[in-house]
């Protein structure tokens, strides 16, 4: 199983290589982030962007980055994915379920009630991902909120089998 931490700033280096493979899977041209900006503007930043690391074996093999929001329309604190990435070879086998699971958990121990996330479509694997466990819109975005993102945390750090048997129902979405 990974085991899912937060990154900081001697992460710099690993992030920064994750990220570039990250991009250089959706936006080729795009120059990434270095691992100097990453220290400067995300690492070690208190109450800005926050980032997960996901390690294997001692290997850094996935990160999720993610903003804490709130929404005027509920009056709700939430947290907003902004990149998940999973390195190829570790793919498929519950990491970035894991990685989830501990943005919820973190979120809602700052008093987070939903999460949100967004794939390029929602056909992609990313797309059909979140739609396990939140609900989706046409828009590729998905919201997972009440009982099923109370579950959803409440899973970090179990295993991902039963992270797996245990995914919430798409309608305890719409329970408080």
């Amino acid at each position: 199983m990974s085991q899912i931490r937060p990154a900081g700033l001697a992460d710099a280096e690993v992030l920064a290589a994750l990220v570039s493979a990250y991009l250089a899977e959706r936006h080729p041209d795009h120059r990434g982030t270095t691992a100097d900006e990453l220290r400067r503007d995300v690492l070690g930043q208190p109450g800005g962007q926050r980032v997960l690391l996901a390690e294997n074996d001692g290997a850094t093999i996935a990160f999720v980055a993610w903003d804490a929001i709130y929404d005027l329309h509920w009056a709700a604190k939430g947290a907003l994915i902004a990149d998940l990435y999973v390195a190829p070879a570790h793919r498929g086998h519950g990491v970035a379920l894991a990685l989830v699971a501990g943005v919820c958990a973190r979120a809602a121990a700052e008093g987070a009630v939903f999460l949100r996330g967004a794939s390029y479509d929602r056909g992609s694997a990313t797309g059909r991902f979140y739609e396990r466990f939140a609900v989706g819109h046409d828009s590729a975005e998905c919201n997972c909120g009440g009982r099923a993102f109370r579950h959803l945390a409440g899973l970090h750090g179990t295993s991902v089998r039963q992270m797996i048997r245990s995914l919430p129902p798409v309608e305890w979405n719409h329970e408080a």
